[in-house]
């Protein structure tokens, strides 16, 4: 009997729905999450507001084209090129390096479309991949939010600032680039802005950064516990996060003259 009870007692608790634990005991506050979760997706629905005629604001049927594209190469990264990438102890605990090849991608879907939401919107599309070919679907819809908001969701913020300038020196589009297949315009002064290159190193840097904060930050700190039931440490969260921050200023930092010229080359 002692024994019936104190196995009874030890049981691990279970799921509540779809492999969600729905565990609220986290490091990040749940409102918190809540908050920026429901921000950025209000804010994506305002850009994404009907204009001429698109339901999509000005996506266009390239820039869809991208989002397919690179989600495809992310899924292929993921599953069949970082996991031969030789992992090195404590570089691998406190710092995910083979992620460079994933802030790549998500940089370069923000330059070639330079649209707000196409980051998110790649990330989702991603998530549904490797859910079907990988995952399952336990724990959805919860891992497409955490997904786009925790590794897209600065970069299309700053999207909505930036737009098809994103990984240009120009603070706004410059009129001489042709984006819509049109007949480029040259000439004056306002179709020429003033260049600024230290701004391609500024996107760079918030997309790299932010996707650098995705696991240690987000899913340590919230996502993995509410979903998963996952349990750590302040400190561990906290020093892992603050290497992956500082990696990946660095890395976006570097990527970013690369992703510049991809644009400059695609234009």
């Amino acid at each position: 009997m002692e024994s019936i009870m104190f196995a009874t007692t030890t049981t691990k608790p279970q799921p509540v729905w779809n492999g969600v634990y729905f565990n609220t005991h986290t490091i990040i506050p749940w409102p918190v999450v809540l908050i920026f979760a429901a921000l950025y997706f209000v804010l994506l629905a305002w850009a994404w507001r009907p204009k001429e005629g698109r339901a999509f604001g000005k996506f266009r049927t390239i820039d869809f084209v991208y989002v397919a594209l690179v989600a495809a190469l992310l899924v292929v990264y993921n599953f069949f090129i970082s996991p031969l990438i030789p992992k090195i102890g404590s570089i691998t605990t406190y710092f995910y390096y083979p992620l460079i090849g994933e802030i790549f991608l998500i940089q370069l879907a923000a330059a070639l479309s330079g649209r707000p939401g196409v980051a998110g919107l790649m990330m989702f599309i991603y998530t549904l991949l490797a859910d079907i070919v990988h995952y399952g679907f336990g724990g959805e819809p919860f891992w497409f939010i955490y997904e786009m908001t925790a590794y897209a969701g600065l970069t299309d913020l700053w999207l909505i600032y930036r737009g098809e300038a994103i990984f240009t020196p120009y603070l706004r589009p410059p009129k001489v680039l042709a984006t819509d297949g049109g007949a480029a315009q040259t000439g004056g002064e306002e179709a020429a802005p003033p260049r600024r290159r230290w701004i391609i190193f500024v996107d760079g840097i918030i997309s790299g950064a932010w996707a650098s904060l995705a696991y240690p930050f987000w899913w340590r700190g919230f996502w993995g516990t509410f979903v998963t039931g996952y349990v750590t440490s302040v400190q561990f969260w906290a020093v892992t996060s603050a290497a992956a921050l500082g990696a990946g200023i660095v890395m976006g930092a570097v990527l970013a003259p690369l992703v510049y010229y991809i644009k400059q080359v695609a234009a």
